[in-house]
């Protein structure tokens, strides 16, 4: 139970760790929370799928064939500028905002595109392996449930308080400054993933 305690304590505080995640729900969320919530579920589900890697023993075949971090590095920096690149494209074209399925889908792609979540989850979670007589399969599940809400929770927190941050200050989300800032912030998260 205590080794349980430690992996939500530790995951809390890495998950408020300002990251790729955290900076794309704060910059989803600066114009409305709701975009910021769908974002966070698509996020959330993405951990469901690193879980589930663990879970079947595919990590090893991920550790084996490194070219497959390095694909997901490069096509996700390529998708965080094409996020970035459809961040003004729509503003300058005053087209209508990314529909709810589609904020989901930003949100799983981000997720599953990042290869410092999937290297996070094959290196940290054997660390907190807590019993001696249930599978590491059900034990990997079972800490993969408690990271995947706690994560939640503070996502979910993460871009309500953002949002209501950008209503007490009064910031006008029309303006196409703000376009070129969330523009700036997919490219440094692009980055980010890029030179992990």
């Amino acid at each position: 139970m205590d080794q349980i305690l430690l992996f939500l304590i530790s995951s809390l505080a890495l998950t408020l760790m300002p990251g790729p995640d955290i900076l794309f729900v704060l910059n989803q969320s600066l114009e409305n929370k709701k975009s910021g919530l769908l974002i966070s579920i698509g996020l959330c589900c993405g951990l469901i799928v690193h879980t589930l890697i663990l879970v079947f023993g595919l990590s090893v075949f991920i550790e084996t064939n490194e070219y497959i971090i390095d694909y997901l590095k490069y096509f996700g920096t390529v998708y965080l500028f094409y996020l970035a690149y459809d961040e003004l494209n729509t503003k300058f074209k005053q087209s209508s905002k990314p529909n709810n399925a589609n904020l989901f889908l930003r949100g799983l792609y981000m997720n599953l595109v990042n290869p410092k979540v999937l290297l996070f989850f094959i290196a940290y979670f054997p660390n907190f392996l807590f019993s001696e007589t249930l599978s590491i399969s059900i034990q990997f599940l079972i800490l993969g449930l408690i990271f995947i809400s706690q994560a939640l929770i503070v996502f979910s927190s993460v871009s309500i308080a953002s949002n209501k941050l950008i209503l007490f200050l009064k910031i006008d989300t029309a303006n196409h400054r703000l376009s070129y800032f969330k523009a700036l912030v997919f490219c440094v998260i692009g980055l980010s993933i890029l030179f992990y």
